[in-house]
């Protein structure tokens, strides 16, 4: 009975939250919607790159690559299928993003730690250059606008649209990221990353798990590619190339392994350079450097992690 209510108080809550964001267009700036919007789709990219580290102590520097795979392709899509509407093009995204995820995971995941990190930030490279080298699609070094994603006649190309959009995708994919750690699949995955050999005695095929896990991150980096896409409307590979760095510090500081730690970290990463750019606007990646040295030494499980370590330790206190 208890947890039923819980569980009641938590829809209830997130159901305000979810009003609250699509209301917020009526009442704030169409700059603080573009930050928000960034922030979310971020967090979606991330928390595709948590699933993989968190779940199956698979560590990738792939998300960028998959990242802009996914704003390209879904552009291009827009482009030459322009009746099609945004729905249908973020799922065909999706797949694509997926497929090509399996495609480099199948050799990849043969490989371990450093080994297996470097092979997917050589995946990264490689499409950087492939998108500048097919100029007739991408426009190279040139880049290439977006067209506004649509739904029958309707054209969403306002901020607002593209931000309520965005937001409900985003809650859609925290949805069901929350009910896989919870299913049998999500369970295998985290045995994965707390041994293989247990893992394996218990019936797991884990190469099989690890190729689904990759698959899965990898299509999140393509649907928030392609929701980036949409939000900015311009492209160019600059953009992407230098992300590798956010999505780590993003996870660490919100929490590797946790279910709101992308989303949380996302918030907090993306909001320094608003809160310290004036002072710090030539040494942004010394303040970064900074953080990402006092989590590592003082909160390793992250903002979620120290959070639970005080309320535990008070709640030992009021016991004592």
């Amino acid at each position: 009975m208890q947890n039923a209510k819980k569980k009641e108080r938590k829809i209830i809550s997130l159901v305000i939250v979810v009003i609250l964001l699509l209301l917020a267009p009526l009442f704030i700036s169409n700059y603080i919607l573009y930050l928000a919007g960034v922030i979310m789709i971020m967090a979606i990219v991330a928390q595709g790159l948590n699933t993989m580290i968190g779940w199956g102590a698979i560590f990738s520097f792939g998300q960028p690559g998959f990242m802009a795979f996914g704003a390209y392709f879904g552009a291009i899509v827009s482009r030459q299928f322009p009746m099609l509407p945004f729905p249908i093009i973020l799922i065909v995204t999706g797949m694509a993003s997926a497929l090509i995820g399996l495609v480099i995971g199948f050799p990849c995941l043969r490989l371990r730690g450093f080994f297996l990190a470097m092979a997917t930030y050589g995946f990264s490279s490689a499409l950087f250059v492939l998108i500048n080298f097919f100029n007739n699609l991408t426009g190279g070094n040139e880049g290439m606008y977006v067209s506004p994603p649509t739904f029958g006649p309707l054209v969403l190309g306002s901020i607002e649209a593209i931000f309520i959009m965005i937001v409900l995708i985003g809650v859609i994919a925290q949805f069901f990221v929350s009910n896989i750690s919870k299913s049998k699949t999500g369970h295998a995955w985290r045995s994965i990353r707390d041994g293989e050999i247990a893992a394996a005695s218990l019936g797991i095929n884990i190469a099989r798990e690890k190729l689904k896990l990759f698959t899965f991150g990898s299509c999140l980096a393509g649907v928030g590619g392609v929701l980036y896409a949409y939000l900015i409307g311009y492209l160019q590979a600059d953009f992407f190339s230098s992300m590798g760095l956010s999505f780590f510090l993003i996870l660490v500081v919100g929490g590797i392994g946790t279910i709101w730690g992308p989303l949380l970290g996302s918030v907090m990463i993306l909001l320094i350079p608003q809160v310290f750019g004036g002072v710090f606007s030539q040494s942004m990646n010394l303040v970064y450097g900074a953080i990402l040295l006092i989590f590592v030494l003082v909160a390793p499980k992250g903002f979620l992690g120290l959070f639970e370590s005080l309320i535990t330790s008070v709640q030992s206190r009021r016991k004592a």
